[in-house]
């Protein structure tokens, strides 16, 4: 089982091409290991650990943008699949918000926002507006 105190090292581009590898770092020995590689090679995903597995979401294969979701499993040294998201994603950033019951009721479609921006000049928003 694999230290998820430390970032491991997942994906990326080598300048040529996709990576699917992924990589461990022993604090103990200050080494990295090789875990297996991921199911699909991705770069420009978001990363997180939850549960103590690590999720990659998204990114890009080198010649589309991805909605998959993988997780590795640090006791079986496996890569699952997850539920996709529902729209391709790249560049973006994951984070895991404790003690919510259900996150699907605070979260908004992208077209519901409001727009906040208007020739250039930003528009202030009232404390009416912030139910929104």
């Amino acid at each position: 089982m694999i230290s998820l105190l430390f970032p491991p090292k997942v994906g990326g581009f080598d300048g040529t091409t996709r990576l699917r590898s992924a990589e461990a770092y022993d604090p103990r020995r200050n080494t990295w290991h090789e875990l297996s590689s991921m199911l699909s090679p991705r770069s420009n995903f978001g990363i997180e650990v939850l549960e103590g597995r690590i999720f990659v979401v998204g990114g890009f294969n080198g010649f589309n943008t991805s909605y998959d979701v993988e997780y590795y499993n640090s006791t079986t040294d496996e890569w699952c699949k997850a539920c996709d998201m529902e729209i391709f994603r790249s560049a973006l950033s994951c984070c895991v918000v404790s003690g919510l019951p259900n996150m699907a009721e605070y979260v908004l479609p992208r077209d519901a926002l409001p727009l906040l921006h208007v020739d250039g000049e930003s528009v202030e928003v009232s404390e009416s507006d912030e139910s929104v």
